[in-house]
């Protein structure tokens, strides 16, 4: 999702501006809250076997129902994080459209409690891996396309050996070594960044 600015404004923000009378900041709200939140609806319903005609309807249907339910919602902490709201929102409209067909572990969806702790597991990966997805591209909208953040991305995104990146790039391999370290760095701080917002 290379080009796309993703905005770290916590989510209670969100959800006031999401509620806004007027139409340029609401709509605003909705692309950060679709770019946000898609793409983990996605791979949760992709990870249950879902079709891609049916992973674009799950998460429509997630996002209508929220759409509609928007201009009441009030999010409170105290109640837990909006994550476990939308996984709830999210396993429902998965159950709902697919029915018998997804499964989890061979049990059809609609035998499995969605509290169980494998459901809550799955969600908590697509979680993750979402988190460090957002956060690389964030790191990589503060870096630019330095030599310093190709040689982490070649080296430990696409695994190349470290000799390789050295050559490719025209850097010493211990600038290789240690554009790893300070990208390494800069993502964990995005990361925990990201796991406080949400």
């Amino acid at each position: 999702m290379t080009g796309v600015a993703f905005d770290t404004t916590t989510n209670p923000t969100i959800f006031l501006r999401l509620r806004q009378s007027d139409s340029a900041p609401r709509e605003m709200a909705w692309d950060q809250f679709s770019i946000r939140y898609a793409p983990v609806i996605q791979a949760f319903a992709r990870r249950f076997g879902a079709r891609p005609q049916d992973v674009d309807d799950v998460v429509q249907d997630v996002m209508l129902g929220f759409f509609l339910k928007s201009p009441t919602f009030l999010y409170d902490p105290a109640k837990g994080k909006f994550r476990g709201y939308l996984k709830v929102c999210a396993y429902r409209a998965l159950s709902k459209r697919l029915g018998r067909e997804a499964k989890l572990q061979g049990k059809p969806l609609d035998e499995v409690d969605p509290q169980e702790m494998s459901v809550e597991q799955l969600w908590n990966d697509v979680w993750e891996q979402d988190q460090l997805r957002r956060s690389l591209e964030l790191v990589r909208q503060t870096m630019g396309e330095t030599k310093t953040f190709r040689a982490f991305e070649l080296y430990v995104v696409f695994d190349q050996p470290a000799d390789t990146v050295a050559e490719k790039l025209d850097m010493h391999i211990n600038s290789v070594y240690r554009a790893k370290e300070q990208v390494t760095r800069l993502l964990q701080e995005k990361v925990a960044s990201l796991k406080d917002e949400d």
